[in-house]
């Protein structure tokens, strides 16, 4: 058996969404548990246990998950994606915060953003919520600090 750690989002249809493509691949669904008391910037945490499958297939169960915006956090111990907070903190409107989030979408997904603006000429700080595969951590960290010097932002990164 294999568990799939999903994060859906919490709007209806969601899960149907998420279920779908793993019965069209063939892979046989054991159980579903849908953990809504654990629901965190709008995704709800879902198991999903499935029967052995091969690799080929599953990757292609993930892929398709993936492409219908569900983020599959783990596949049994293997945690693939990690949730990152990161406070930005300059300039952060002014300096066009659809062009840092689309940079940083290219790498990860920025999930949830929080955005402070006390007046429109003085700084304002964001909380980001970025959800990012384990081994491209580094890759987001390059990039941030390029953005940083670019835009003369400070990023305060959560790990």
């Amino acid at each position: 058996m294999i568990t799939l750690d999903l994060e859906l989002k919490d709007i209806p249809g969601e899960l149907i969404k998420a279920l779908t493509p793993i019965s069209k691949l063939g892979a046989n669904i054991i159980s579903v548990i849908h953990l809504r008391e654990q629901k965190s910037n709008g995704r709800v945490p879902v198991k999903v246990v499935i029967d052995n499958v091969d690799n080929e297939k599953l990757k292609k169960i993930v892929d398709e998950l993936e492409k219908h915006d569900v983020i599959v956090a783990k596949i049994g111990d293997d945690e693939r994606k990690i949730n990152l907070d990161v406070v930005v903190i300059g300039h952060v409107v002014d300096t066009d915060v659809r062009d840092t989030i689309d940079r940083i979408n290219e790498i990860g997904l920025v999930v949830d953003l929080d955005l402070i603006m006390p007046d429109p000429y003085k700084e304002s700080s964001a909380r980001m919520r970025i959800v990012i595969d384990k081994e491209k951590l580094e890759e987001l960290y390059n990039l941030l600090d390029k953005i940083s010097k670019e835009k003369d932002l400070l990023f305060i990164k959560s790990c």
